[in-house]
């Protein structure tokens, strides 16, 4: 007879903003949820037999909280479509920077202090996860200044070390006045997917979690809004 063990998944915690019609974003592109039916409309066709309510969704593949798939900057690169569900649900791994400053480098020797403090070893298998608190600022039309970044040679670093997936609540993640962003390519030239604009960190500091990001599955995407999440492990994992 089979027994049964608790649920090891003790709380879920949404790391994602919400998607506006008409949201601020990096791009300017617009956000916007055309009517395609209303309930209204529809029972009165219908002579009130139904009533059906329906959006289109027109939205930047890279607006609001969302994944950067190495297509988004490299030719041949993996498009979404093409990125295994296996790479997008893995142990997370949190670090804190939430001592830097804006306009601030994270440099290599940052990220090594923060790894010493985590207790973990950076490597492959997990989920990055940059915690800077800037998600504060998240929706001002200065978000993209008001935050450290990340420069390329610490990009490179983490290719080094094979990181698997880098997750950050940064707004962009290059230097803001390095408009080729070298920072974006060194992981999306080596095949490591980014999740930018995450929100509530804080509420992982010293939990044990899973990090899950799913987008949808569009053919040739180079990236696309993700509803993050952050699975809350117990102590029985087992």
């Amino acid at each position: 007879m089979a027994v049964a063990r608790p649920n090891p998944i003790v709380d879920v915690v949404d790391l994602s903003h919400e998607i506006r019609e008409g949201m601020l974003n990096m791009g300017g592109w617009t956000t916007a949820f055309p009517v395609i039916d209303t309930l209204a409309k529809t029972r009165t066709l219908s002579q009130g037999k139904m009533g059906v309510a329906s959006r289109m969704i027109l939205v930047s593949e890279h607006n609001g909280t969302h994944i950067d798939v190495p297509r988004h900057f490299v030719d041949d690169g993996a498009a979404i479509d093409e990125v295994p569900l296996t790479k997008l649900l893995l142990p997370g791994h949190l670090l804190d920077f939430t001592q830097k400053g804006h306009g601030e480098a994270i440099t290599v020797a940052d990220f090594e202090a923060a790894e010493e403090r985590s207790g973990q070893r950076v490597g492959p298998g997990t989920a990055l996860v940059c915690w800077t608190g800037v998600d504060k600022f998240w929706g001002r039309p200065d978000m993209n200044r008001l935050r450290p970044y990340v420069p390329a040679e610490t990009a490179m670093w983490m290719v080094e070390r094979q990181v698997s997936l880098f997750a950050t609540d940064l707004v962009g993640m290059d230097n803001p006045d390095e408009w080729w962003e070298p920072t974006h390519l060194a992981w999306l030239s080596n095949g490591i997917c980014m999740v930018q604009q995450l929100c509530n960190l804080d509420q992982l500091v010293g939990k044990t979690f899973l990090f899950q990001a799913f987008p949808m599955k569009t053919v040739g995407g180079t990236g696309c809004p993700v509803r993050a999440a952050a699975l809350v492990l117990g102590d029985d994992t087992a």
